[in-house]
């Protein structure tokens, strides 16, 4: 147990730096440029990564016909999250847009699952709920008068 949470740790703070360098491209080089570098650098890393395992079938294309149509749409899913995340960041803070982001992952996995198990689970309401609720209070302290915000 203790590995799964120091693995959500350090999860938590590779994601928090990945959107703060990715908020600075898409302010300095705008949106559609701050977007093409990362995926352009993603590309080369997994290139690095084929050749240093010596995994070869992404190479042969008959493979790549094989592979269903639907595994594709992760990279589309990735292009749109990434557009949502950094138009929310530059609009809020950075812990509101990633509280934000973990409150529609909450959510979309809890109707996925009631979907699937066709039961409602009362507790992971109340957890979501719980996450909200928080989001509402912190926003709704950090806006008091005369108290001085803190961006990051």
């Amino acid at each position: 147990m203790l590995f799964f949470a120091i693995l959500a740790t350090v999860n938590g703070i590779i994601n928090i730096i990945n959107k703060m360098i990715n908020l600075q491209a898409k302010l300095r080089l705008g949106m559609a440029n701050g977007t093409l570098i990362n995926y352009m650098e993603a590309s080369v890393i997994s290139v690095l990564l084929i050749a240093f395992t010596g995994s070869t079938k992404l190479a042969d294309l008959s493979y790549l016909t094989e592979i269903p149509f639907l595994y594709f749409g992760g990279g589309i899913f990735g292009l749109f999250s990434m557009i949502f995340i950094l138009r929310g960041m530059a609009a809020t803070k950075i812990i509101y847009s990633t509280v934000i982001v973990l409150i529609g992952q909450l959510g979309t996995g809890f109707l996925i699952d009631t979907m699937i198990a066709r039961q409602i689970s009362p507790l992971k309401i109340l957890g979501i709920l719980l996450v909200i609720t928080g989001v509402l209070l912190d926003k709704s302290l950090s806006n008091r008068p005369g108290q001085q915000k803190a961006e990051l």
